[in-house]
């Protein structure tokens, strides 16, 4: 289930941000002890029988992982929404009951990837994957004509020369193929990043054949099709250009703020006062936020109102709810279409929260 899907959904909802188990000795044992812990904490929250009984299954129902890694599960009041590693340790640990769900850690973490899309080639085929903007992944793959490909090195005369031409049109054919999926691929997931990974000759061939596309094209060195690939390197390379591209694409938006609030006129506004403003009007395209900055800041929203798109008429702050500020902005826009920039703290707008309009 999407972010924004959870987003639309009624509470009440408890979100857990902690840190997943690790495969030790004595792992059975304190995860008893901190599910122990965690179970009354969310009571002392006010969740149900129902959430604890749903969580509880999902952290204690699956076996530890070796490694530093955190973990985030949220409940509504039926059944665990998500339940996601994260790629690194929580802290402090969160646990939250509250009307609307507690997105803005995930967001986070997710804003730190952008859609990209990723092949491995080699002469006779391909295994390609895809990310997406909500982190959805889709994968498949791709085998080229016949048996697997060799060229004939040397000797022969015309028949041979002859075996090899044709070897190297099956080359191209497959790769035209390859790099036609991998075309459909990145423009159905909007790839901010197309990473190309495998036999040098044939992932030349698939670039050769993608030609110009928007998003920016990368070979590696990393990663192959072959038994006992360093998998583990080439994830590393990918996570890296993919979190280099993020910060890229945070950057231009920080640009595109400090530019629009520098205009009398600009289409942006700063503070909390104004950034609900334009929330009411369903005026964000995104919203700027940094969760330090923000704090434990409310405001007068109805959570009802706030998670549903159509109801502009019923959302107003002058209700008589007063929801968290980091819960109720990121899901009020969200369902309304819009965007959100986790931003550091040093370079945060006002009171940590600030949004670039749709119009002025």
């Amino acid at each position: 289930m999407s972010i924004r899907e959870i987003a639309q959904r009624p509470g009440p909802f408890a979100s857990l941000y902690i840190d997943a188990e690790h495969d030790t000795e004595d792992a059975e044992q304190q995860r008893a002890l901190r599910w122990r812990a965690l179970a009354e904490r969310l009571e002392a929250a006010g969740a149900t029988d129902r959430m604890i009984e749903s969580l509880a299954a999902a952290v204690t129902g699956s076996p530890p992982e070796p490694g530093r890694a955190g973990r985030v599960l949220i409940a509504d009041s039926e059944r665990v929404l998500i339940d996601r590693r994260l790629p690194h340790p929580v802290q402090p640990e969160i646990v939250r009951v509250s009307p609307l769900p507690y997105l803005l850690p995930l967001i986070e973490y997710e804003t730190e990837e952008v859609p990209h899309a990723v092949a491995v080639v080699d002469k006779v085929g391909s295994e390609m994957y895809g990310v997406d903007d909500d982190g959805n992944v889709v994968g498949e793959t791709i085998e080229g004509e016949g048996h697997p490909i060799h060229k004939v090195r040397h000797g022969g005369g015309w028949s041979h020369l002859s075996m090899q031409r044709r070897v190297e049109e099956k080359v191209r054919r497959n790769a035209a193929d390859i790099a036609a999926e991998l075309k459909r691929l990145a423009e159905r997931i909007r790839a901010r990043v197309v990473v190309l990974a495998g036999d040098v000759t044939a992932r030349a061939e698939v670039r050769r054949a993608l030609g110009s596309i928007p998003a920016q094209v990368v070979e590696v060195e990393s990663g192959g099709r072959a038994a006992g690939t360093d998998t583990e390197e080439f994830a590393a390379d990918v996570r890296e250009l993919v979190a280099a591209e993020a910060r890229q694409r945070r950057a231009e938006t920080v640009a595109r703020f400090d530019k629009a609030r520098g205009r009398d006129d600009g289409p942006a506004v700063a503070g909390l006062s104004a950034t609900v403003s334009a929330l009411l009007a369903a005026n964000t395209e995104n919203l700027l936020i940094n969760a330090a900055a923000l704090g434990d800041r409310t405001v007068r929203l109805d959570p009802e109102p706030v998670r549903d798109p159509g109801a502009l008429g019923a959302l107003t702050d002058k209700s008589e709810h007063t929801c968290r500020a980091d819960e109720a902005l990121p899901v009020g826009v969200l369902v309304r279409g819009g965007t959100i920039t986790p931003v550091d703290e040093e370079i945060a707008p006002s009171e940590g929260v600030g949004a670039l309009l749709r119009h002025t």
